[in-house]
């Protein structure tokens, strides 16, 4: 009997509006997604700082996903600019610690994709897991 090798622990920052709705049609249609991810709502992704992002690495995550709402259509304006900003400049930080470039991502997700964030979410911690 071989042992599998465990799952990559993935948090995944998700805005409050669309990003969130995902999420919970993801949950309503049963969508499979791997147990070892971690869903932290947050109102904006904008609103998240890079030492934030950082926090969940050295809280032990293995790989972060940030996912927001499409460009042009968050609900307050600035986040998804703001986000890309974030994500710019924590990719860079993350990269001078020695993390791997496909452990941290940024996506875009619009309401109501649950069967889009499962397919997300299962792609990230694929490519996580061939990275490894």
């Amino acid at each position: 009997m071989s042992e599998r090798a465990p799952e990559p622990r993935v948090i995944v920052f998700t805005c409050n509006w669309q990003a969130y709705s995902g999420l919970e049609a993801a949950g309503v249609a049963q969508a499979p997604y791997p147990a070892s991810v971690r869903p932290l709502k947050v109102m904006c992704l904008g609103r998240l700082s890079a030492g934030i992002i950082l926090k969940a690495f050295e809280k032990g995550a293995d790989g972060v996903l940030l996912l927001g709402c499409p460009p042009g259509e968050c609900h307050y304006g600035f986040g998804n600019r703001r986000a890309e900003e974030v994500f710019a400049e924590a990719k860079e930080m993350a990269a001078l610690l020695g993390f791997r470039d496909e452990q941290l991502k940024l996506e875009w997700l619009a309401a109501g994709e649950g069967m889009g964030f499962a397919q997300k979410v299962r792609e990230f911690v694929e490519e996580l897991g061939r990275a490894e």
